[in-house]
């Protein structure tokens, strides 16, 4: 039986420019994961990638099935953690799908949070950053095959070698982060940073500052360093329809502790907003909190509008220093973005360019 690229006349083609695709929650089927996946690489995106997001779908059961159904597409987490895996396991999930799916693995590490792993799961929280960091060394070793024995730092792990190796000679780890901190531990020890969701360009510009310097600090190349940064997207030729509820997912981001802080200042807002904001939303004024979110904090953190001006914006994040965006619509709006906002230059095969 032919398959899907065969059937729509499509042979996966690179990417003129690079970007990837983002998968939202809400899989119902392996078919429809599989007609997911084609869309994307038919259409010349780079990578394909998960999230995960707890008591949602399983990840690593996704990225499975997608490294059996694709042939060409990269494959990534972003982000998983090394709380309620343990970095042998990831190793050994790494390695298993980097040779399923012919070495197109990446994985992606993050710090989860204290909320859900430990208050919620019951699983100890070590110190975030030091426990990134020792699970990067450590899967970096098994993955080399090397045998690894430690039980010293925050994780432990005893006299254990892989069997299996992954094909990727050094399959990349790539760390999130938002804080100095992190991004200065991404900067050091991994080969790629996931910037969160969420984040305007003038935080783009100012993580990347961090990140580079701090490879620069450890001996590394800085250029060498792959930023990747998720931008929600939503496709609209009515942006002030879709205003309120926008707004409001703001309102709910920028109640983090320190996440708003920070995402305000450096991306050129004013953090004095963050004190009437979280007072009106805790009082359960949700229309009030989401007033002060202007339209302009919209168009900063999202990229929405029509496809032309989300190309734009698109525009507007590699300037800032994104080497890898990562387009994250709504699951409903998947084959609308992919097709809408596929590289400038990538061309569906028995098409000629305009003249």
């Amino acid at each position: 039986m032919p398959d899907f690229q065969e059937a729509m006349g499509l042979q996966p083609q690179q990417s003129v420019t690079r970007l990837g695709m983002v998968l939202y929650h809400g899989i119902e089927s392996g078919p429809q994961l599989r007609e997911y996946a084609e869309l994307a690489e038919a259409a010349g995106y780079e990578s394909l990638w998960v999230t995960e997001r707890y008591f949602h779908e399983e990840t690593f059961a996704l990225l499975g099935f997608l490294a059996a159904v694709t042939r060409t597409i990269k494959l990534g987490v972003g982000v998983t953690n090394p709380y309620t895996r343990h970095p042998a396991l990831l190793a050994m999930a790494s390695a298993t799908l980097d040779r399923i799916c012919g070495g197109r693995f990446i994985l992606g590490l993050g710090r989860s949070e204290r909320a859900v792993i430990q208050e919620r799961m019951g699983i100890p929280y070590g110190p975030p950053r030091a426990t990134l960091e020792e699970a990067v060394g450590m899967i970096r070793s098994l993955l080399a095959g090397q045998r690894v024995n430690t039980t010293t730092g925050r994780l432990t792990l005893r006299d254990a070698r892989l069997a299996i190796t992954p094909v990727q000679h050094a399959l990349p780890i790539y760390v999130a982060a938002i804080g100095p901190r992190a991004l200065r531990l991404a900067g050091a020890v991994a080969d790629g940073v996931l910037l969160n969701a969420y984040v305007p360009p003038g935080y783009v510009r100012y993580a990347v500052h961090e990140i580079r310097q701090a490879a620069r600090a450890a001996g590394r190349d800085p250029q060498a360093i792959d930023i990747a940064c998720m931008l929600v997207v939503r496709l609209t030729n009515d942006l002030g329809q879709m205003l309120p509820s926008l707004k409001q997912r703001l309102v709910r981001l920028l109640e983090e502790p320190y996440v708003g802080e920070i995402l305000l200042d450096k991306g050129g807002f004013d953090p004095a907003l963050l004190a009437p904001l979280r007072t009106a939303a805790a009082q359960g004024r949700h229309v009030e909190a989401a007033s002060l979110v202007s339209e302009a904090m919209v168009e900063a953190f999202y990229l929405a509008g029509t496809a032309t001006q989300c190309h734009a914006r698109l525009e507007e994040y590699r300037a800032a220093g994104v080497d890898l965006p990562l387009l994250l619509p709504r699951l409903e709006d998947y084959q609308a973005t992919v097709e809408a906002l596929r590289s400038e230059g990538h061309q569906d095969p028995g098409k000629s360019p305009s003249p």
